[in-house]
């Protein structure tokens, strides 16, 4: 372990037992909050195994005024704390994952000054051990929000192109080199950078001219390698040496020519050095160490985002909805045997995360059309036309 990890550590332990105020409310100290595998970007060895109660949805949390679009859901293990990329309101929102409640909002974010999608945000989310969150913003940019301060406030912009590039997308983070990985994934040709997490200055790039986008990348320990969804003629998972700054392997995903944004989207790695990969409308476990295909999951398909919860060995899915109005199920699939569970009923379901401390799964149902019915399973909580955060659970 370097020495910059273990100050990192020292100071995000420090930093779980102080009070953190928002604009909105204080935050508060998570009772027994651990360093666990997750907080490090990895796996337990062995998942606890099949469900042993079905997934059924428990609560939900209202989110001001409205939540209308949204792109990565984020939960930081160590501290409790999930984070949404919330496009509706231009900021990142923080739900306490202990208690499910609303806490608060970092506003200052570029959002959508031009190009739609291309140009959107936020995008992806992450908190580093020192507590300090890192997402993409439209216009090519990097924000860095410290979290320790009274409210949370964004201390750095970091332009790692040109505006013109578009939106800076999804990213990880390699916890030895205290490098963080961001694509751009509209720019020509789409690209990840390489940005320190302690200068904050951009380390190098790598250009992906065979790539139609990029997606969600992961940071596995036990490669000590970035992996990313790299949609393109034939899409295909990139290895990535954080030192050398290259592309090491590449594994291809079958039965997947995604030119043209037919979708490769979400990535997760569990145990086993198992990935969960969202790819065409499939979900695929493929190995990390050599890329074969271990199963396809035929009950549910990919989405923008999935999860491994490492509280209950599960991974995590919303597919991709028919329309814009998102998917309408969430879908479990155990990582021990790595066969389908379930398909919970839920409309206009968009991305996830999973916090293990309660084996709470978090999914935001954004707002239907003015004027009609509430379909979304935010009414039955009497949060009616606005959207939420619907709170799934075991029973």
């Amino acid at each position: 372990m370097t020495s910059a990890l273990q100050s990192g550590l020292v100071v995000a332990f420090a930093a779980s037992l102080t009070l953190v105020l928002t604009a909105q409310q204080a935050f508060r100290p998570i009772a027994g909050a651990q360093t666990t595998a997750s907080t490090l970007g990895r796996a337990p060895l062995v998942p606890p195994g099949p469900l042993k109660s079905p997934l059924t949805i428990i609560g939900a949390i209202a989110v001001p005024p409205f939540l209308s679009s949204i792109d990565i859901m984020w939960v930081d293990q160590m501290r409790g704390r999930l984070y949404i990329a919330d496009r509706s309101n231009a900021g990142i929102d923080i739900i306490d994952a202990v208690t499910n409640a609303y806490v608060g909002r970092v506003p200052g974010f570029i959002a959508s000054s031009s190009g739609g999608l291309g140009n959107a945000g936020p995008n992806g989310v992450l908190v580093t051990p020192e507590n300090i969150l890192w997402a993409g913003d439209s216009d090519s940019t990097l924000q860095v929000v410290d979290l320790n301060r009274t409210p949370p406030q964004i201390i750095k912009s970091i332009l790692i192109g040109k505006s013109a590039d578009g939106r800076a997308d999804e990213l990880a983070y390699d916890p030895f080199e205290r490098v963080i990985l961001i694509a751009n994934d509209f720019s020509t040709p789409p690209r990840v950078t390489f940005v320190s997490a302690d200068s904050y200055t951009i380390l190098g790039q790598i250009l992906f001219p065979d790539a139609d986008g990029m997606e969600q990348p992961v940071w596995d320990t036990q490669l000590h390698s970035f992996i990313i969804n790299v949609p393109g003629r034939v899409a295909y998972e990139a290895i990535i040496d954080p030192v050398s700054m290259k592309v090491t392997k590449t594994f291809p995903i079958p039965d997947c020519p995604a030119f043209g944004g037919a979708g490769v989207n979400g990535l997760a790695l569990g145990p086993f050095q198992h990935l969960l990969v969202s790819a065409c409308g499939n979900a695929y476990i493929m190995s990390a160490t050599d890329g074969s295909i271990i199963t396809k999951i035929t009950q549910a398909g990919g989405g923008d985002e999935v999860w491994y919860n490492e509280g209950d060995g599960q991974y995590y899915l919303v597919p991709f909805g028919a329309t814009a109005a998102g998917a309408a199920t969430l879908g479990v699939v155990d990582a021990a045997t790595n066969t389908w569970q379930q398909n919970v009923p839920a409309q206009r379901l968009r991305n996830l995360a999973a916090y293990a401390g309660n084996n709470h799964i978090f999914s935001v149902a954004t707002r239907p059309p003015v004027g009609g019915a509430d379909p979304t399973p935010c009414a039955s909580f009497g949060i009616i036309g606005t959207g939420c955060v619907v709170v799934f659970g075991h029973n």
